[in-house]
């Protein structure tokens, strides 16, 4: 039996690769081709091409546009023809995973897609795409199988997979008995045009703080690959952690980020926070043209209420920001009120073992056609 699993950026590689890994402790017989990256090429059997290499992000250039067309409508449909894999596992990623699982249905090959793309967040017109080309789809967050159940696509919530891997309370079982004083983690962002677009606001915001409570120390969170973007923070008042691990964010008590997977690592870590994002203004147009929800931060959409507060674009000005920041983390109550509702959150994400219950579940399905 062969199974092809498919991704297409640095997160969905790391969920496929778990994902595989649990597959084959469940029928090590089993053999894996992968389409991903390093993460997929490590546990795969058979890796086919290196897409997360390809850095895509949004509208694809032209040479990587005809790079695709030619590894789906050559390469890849070709392997699927050749090879006939008993299934297709799709992770995230739409625009390249549809046109996967299209060219699936052609060789009769069912699809089980694992992690969906945010249709609740924008073009929920991909639902139609997703019904038809995909035979089922695993979900992370409790309302997707409700917007997948309405529509008729076969769907089963599998819980977040971040519960594999922060561990339970971490603010509180793993807080250390630091001499550290009250910290700010500052998360300017994992991409570089991210960083550039948002870093100077979290920082001339941190000045602000400073000017309120000279103790309070500050720690910037980014990763080594970039760090030519901190370049020019200053090394009086700042401190850089490269590659930090969750128990070190454990230990701080407030944190600044733009938005995206850290805000729901923070919630599970029990990290009260403020989710600041600023990007170019056509951009900004652009996105917020096809934007469907209320908020920005998953933690907000799950519990229904501004439990983060948001600035963004031009709300994102350091001084409104400073002034939200210290008047939280001046009212003990109000920091342990959020902190007891970010550890609520876990309770709504479901079960930790969301890699073993997807891979039985999908096995289950190929063993039943």
């Amino acid at each position: 039996m062969e199974i092809l699993i498919s991704a297409g950026d640095p997160s969905g590689d790391l969920h496929a690769a778990n994902l595989a890994r649990e597959i084959k402790k469940l029928n090590s017989g089993i053999h894996i081709s992968a389409v991903g990256g390093k993460k997929l090429n490590e546990t795969s059997d058979t890796f086919i091409y290196d897409i997360v290499g390809l850095n895509l992000h949004g509208l694809p250039s032209v040479k990587q546009y005809f790079n695709l067309k030619k590894l789906l409508n050559e390469d890849i449909a070709g392997y699927l023809k050749k090879n006939k894999p008993t299934a297709i596992i799709p992770v995230d990623f739409y625009g390249f995973n549809i046109k996967l699982a299209q060219q699936a249905q052609k060789q009769n090959i069912p699809v089980y897609y694992f992690i969906s793309p945010q249709i609740w967040a924008t073009r929920p017109e991909r639902i139609n795409a997703i019904k038809e080309f995909v035979n089922h789809i695993s979900v992370i967050f409790p309302f997707e199988e409700k917007i997948y159940s309405q529509a008729g696509v076969p769907v089963t919530f599998v819980g977040n997979p971040l519960l594999d891997t922060i561990p339970t309370m971490p603010h509180k079982a793993l807080k250390n008995s630091s001499s550290e004083g009250f910290t700010i983690g500052l998360f300017p962002g994992s991409r570089k045009q991210v960083v550039s677009w948002n870093l100077q606001t979290m920082l001339d915001t941190a000045k602000l703080i400073k000017d309120k409570y000279p103790q309070i120390i500050f720690k910037i969170i980014g990763l080594y690959s970039l760090k030519n973007c901190y370049m020019n923070v200053p090394k009086d008042g700042f401190e850089i952690l490269y590659e930090s691990d969750y128990i070190t964010r454990a230990n701080f008590d407030f944190a600044i980020t733009t938005s995206g997977t850290v805000a729901l690592e923070n919630t599970l870590i029990g990290l009260p926070m403020l989710v600041m994002y600023k990007l170019p203004w056509p951009l900004y147009f652009l996105i917020k043209s096809i934007i469907k929800v209320s908020s920005v931060t998953i933690t907000n959409l799950l519990t229904n209420e501004k439990l983060v507060p948001e600035f963004l674009q031009r709300d994102a000005q350091p001084d409104k920001i400073a002034n939200t920041v210290l008047n939280i983390i001046s009212d003990e109550n109000k920091l342990a009120d959020i902190k007891q509702k970010l550890e609520n959150v876990r309770d709504i994400l479901g079960e930790p073992g969301v890699y073993n219950r997807t891979a039985k579940l999908i096995l289950e399905k190929i063993n039943g056609l």
